[in-house]
């Protein structure tokens, strides 16, 4: 397998892994935990992890140079608060199907700061590519035909929330370019980890853990899928293919939530969603048609 599928599969796997998160969070907050003591324990948990595997595989994984700090450590910010901030704003005040649509447009922030940064081309195949995923995205939400208008400060909040996504993915690509993607790994969530202390209600967070101990199973659980494996593909993923096609492949993340909406927690299916998961797949497969005929240099 060349590169650029390795790449492509890894990036897939990673939105697989961050789109089965509903299940998890769904049950945490039924346990009574709020938004950020979620993202603490995972954050929390998904650490010690990683600095397990390194002590075991290779303590020199914990060295990394002064200079790569501060763009982990921003990496980190931007993952652990402000992304979190920005989504769950936007949740609390519209809709989570609209949180998703304006999460979505990460790929075009991606395509454009990938072009200023690293100097990747915006190709036919790109173009046409992105405009299915953003499209295939309005449609597996069910945005479109609703009629509903979310506050002003909802919408803001929500395109930076896609901002915020396209520099992590920005940041993540170039860290792991000079650096081993399990360090970068390690220290972004360690920073995230950090960051998040401040949010996290720590009384009412070991109260609700020491009454009910699952909640602490299914967080580790959560950790193990949601940020080690996603994470760590993601980042290896990175360092194999271009950041805009990485933004492409990993809108897998909400095909694979809607499909779990549906056939887990019973959601509505209509032939609109389904249209955009056709969409979605279309693209991925669009870009990966690029690679096999352009050789991987578009």
């Amino acid at each position: 397998m060349d590169n650029n599928r390795k790449g492509a599969l890894l990036v897939i796997l990673a939105g697989t892994c961050w789109g089965v998160i509903s299940i998890f969070i769904n049950y945490l907050s039924a346990a009574g935990l709020g938004e950020m003591q979620i993202s603490f324990l995972r954050q929390f948990f998904a650490v010690i992890v990683f600095a397990l595997i390194i002590l075991i595989r290779d303590r020199s994984g914990f060295r990394i140079p002064l200079k790569d700090l501060w763009l982990i450590m921003l990496v980190g910010f931007i993952n652990g608060v402000l992304f979190n901030f920005l989504y769950f704003y936007t949740i609390v005040h519209s809709r989570a199907s609209i949180a998703v649509v304006l999460l979505y447009t990460s790929p075009v922030f991606v395509i454009i700061l990938a072009r200023i940064f690293f100097r990747e081309k915006i190709t036919k195949y790109k173009a046409i590519a992105l405009v299915l995923t953003v499209v295939g995205c309005l449609f597996v939400t069910g945005v479109i035909g609703e009629g509903y208008m979310p506050p002003p400060a909802a919408i803001l909040t929500g395109v930076l929330t896609g901002l915020a996504y396209a520099l992590n993915n920005i940041l993540t690509s170039a860290a792991v370019k000079k650096n081993d993607p399990l360090t970068v790994t390690l220290y972004t969530l360690l920073f995230s980890f950090l960051f998040l202390i401040p949010f996290s209600g720590w009384s009412s967070l070991t109260a609700l853990c020491r009454a009910n101990p699952m909640i602490l199973a299914v967080a580790f659980i959560m950790c193990l899928v949601t940020a080690v494996l996603a994470q760590y593909f993601f980042s290896v993923g990175l360092k194999l293919i271009e950041s805009g096609k990485a933004a492409i492949y990993g809108a897998t993340e909400p095909i694979v939530g809607s499909l779990i909406g549906i056939l887990i927690f019973h959601e509505e299916s209509n032939a609109m969603k389904i249209a955009g998961i056709i969409m979605v797949i279309a693209a991925i497969l669009l870009i990966g048609k690029s690679d096999s005929e352009q050789g991987g240099e578009n």
